[in-house]
């Protein structure tokens, strides 16, 4: 896990030196279906982000459902920030293997970085590449 985030760190840090710094198109580059394989376990999750600002998320044998929001545009360093709320789960176990799946009403603030093609992102807990998943490999838009 270490090894995908530092290179994904050092990757997402040298393109990042050289992207620009535009407006959004007229379409998020969230929206889609991207896939994580969690390395612990090779389980994959896949995320959907729709463009009514919903989700349904697969994660080992848990599905679940989410409302969020997400920035127009990013941050000077490429950050959009997200807030994430549960809305449905089937109440299994993901990839992580806790029991009982994320609960309804689980609310998170996260912050999501593109590569500069938009066909990679982190999904990360604060505005840096400190604490980071991902890559997460977008399967379609």
């Amino acid at each position: 896990m270490k090894t995908i985030v530092s290179a994904l760190i050092v990757s997402f840090i040298s393109l990042s030196a050289v992207a620009n710094v535009t407006d959004s198109p007229p379409y998020h580059p969230l929206y889609g279906k991207w896939m994580w394989t969690y390395a612990k376990n090779n389980c994959q999750e896949v995320y959907h982000y729709r463009s009514d600002n919903t989700s349904v998320v697969t994660s080992g044998e848990e599905v679940g459902e989410s409302r969020f929001t997400i920035s127009d545009k990013h941050d000077l360093n490429g950050f959009y920030r997200m807030i994430d709320v549960v809305t449905k789960s089937n109440g299994l176990a993901g990839c992580d293997g806790t029991p009982g799946g994320t609960p309804v009403g689980d609310t998170v603030t996260l912050y999501i970085f593109f590569s500069p093609t938009k066909s990679e992102m982190a999904i990360c807990q604060e505005p840096s590449l400190k604490a980071c998943m991902g890559p997460l490999r977008r399967i379609s838009e």
